[in-house]
């Protein structure tokens, strides 16, 4: 797996899930209009190269252009994943800025008298409220409603499919079963319920790719959650082959950890720790975690706290410690908390 997508698993998740075609064809076939799904040619699917959003939106979004035949016609989709915690009101100037990109990159590929492709443009929104946009751009536009209707003509027009996944219920997601959890994960994330059912459903979970298991672990692990309730919920899975894979991929993550140690931080540490219950136990697990969490934050950790520490087997005083060792300032803070 390519240690980039482990690194970066908010801004990864989504685009290496669907950059595989199988994926997003289900995807799209179930959540375009339900009007315009059934027309396209759908083993004709493919997924171009290149990106069209601007260097300053590249930490909050991403972008996927497909093409797909239409009887004897091209038609480009072009994904935009939105995962900026405010609102954006003009969405759709930016998507048609977007739009004209492609069909820039298009016309420098295909000279004249060729026609541009159709564009239809799909905005994933990951978010925790609901937007109250418009999606399409004439509502942006400001004209004095007595010449409206005489401009109306010679202005740009552009209808944007937004598909908020906060407003999507969980069992409204469909593709593979790896897009539908990918799009599970996303969708939880920022409402804090990675630990629940829809994500952790061992009816899809035997079905997706070992990569794909990795992506999803390495996304939960590195997302806000509570850690010994993280633990308690990776230890109900009752499916025995998955049960060996989980730990599998969890040593595998152990290991990462152990090899960024410090540089990474305190998170990377944290993430150590917890991965480190997967195949040692809850108990000591979680004693490791609050030491590497404590070492990573303070560089050192003296012995004698060490040994405090290691003496405790109280699995919820030593996740209250974690938290602790993660909001302490000084050692004498965390220390006096013992």
């Amino acid at each position: 797996m390519d240690e980039d997508n482990l690194h970066q698993p908010n801004d990864k998740l989504l685009k290496a899930t669907f950059s595989n075609p199988v994926n997003a064809r289900a995807f799209f076939q179930h959540h375009l209009p339900a009007q315009l799904a059934p027309l396209f040619l759908w083993d004709s699917l493919q997924l171009l190269p290149s990106t069209f959003i601007d260097p300053q939106f590249e930490s909050s979004e991403s972008d996927l252009l497909f093409s797909v035949c239409f009887q004897e016609a091209e038609v480009l989709l072009y994904i935009l994943f939105e995962h900026q915690s405010t609102e954006d009101p003009r969405i759709a100037l930016r998507v048609l800025a977007y739009v004209v990109r492609v069909w820039q990159r298009f016309a420098e590929e295909h000279p004249s008298p060729a026609k541009l492709p159709p564009v239809f443009p799909l905005v994933l929104v990951q978010g925790r409220r609901p937007w109250k946009t418009s999606n399409k751009l004439e509502d942006i536009l400001e004209m004095p409603p007595q010449f409206a209707t005489l401009l109306a003509a010679w202005q740009p027009t552009l209808m944007v499919h937004i598909m908020e996944l906060v407003r999507t219920p969980y069992e409204s997601l469909g593709g593979t079963p790896e897009g539908i959890l990918t799009l599970r994960a996303l969708k939880a994330e920022p409402v804090s319920e990675l630990l629940t059912d829809w994500i952790w459903d061992e009816t899809l979970l035997p079905q997706i790719s070992g990569d794909g298991l990795e992506r999803l672990l390495r996304y939960i692990l590195n997302s806000d959650f509570d850690a010994s309730a993280f633990l308690r919920r990776t230890r109900r899975i009752q499916t025995q082959p998955l049960n060996a894979k989980t730990m599998t991929l969890a040593d595998r993550l152990v290991q990462m950890g152990r090899e960024e140690g410090r540089s990474e931080g305190l998170s990377q540490g944290l993430s150590q720790g917890i991965s480190q219950g997967l195949s040692q136990g809850e108990t000591v697990a979680m004693r490791r975690a609050v030491i590497r969490s404590l070492e990573a934050k303070f560089q050192t950790v003296p012995p004698g706290l060490m040994e405090t520490v290691d003496r405790l087997d109280d699995i919820a005083r030593l996740g209250e410690l974690l938290t602790q060792a993660v909001r302490a300032r000084t050692l004498e803070d965390f220390a006096q908390n013992l």
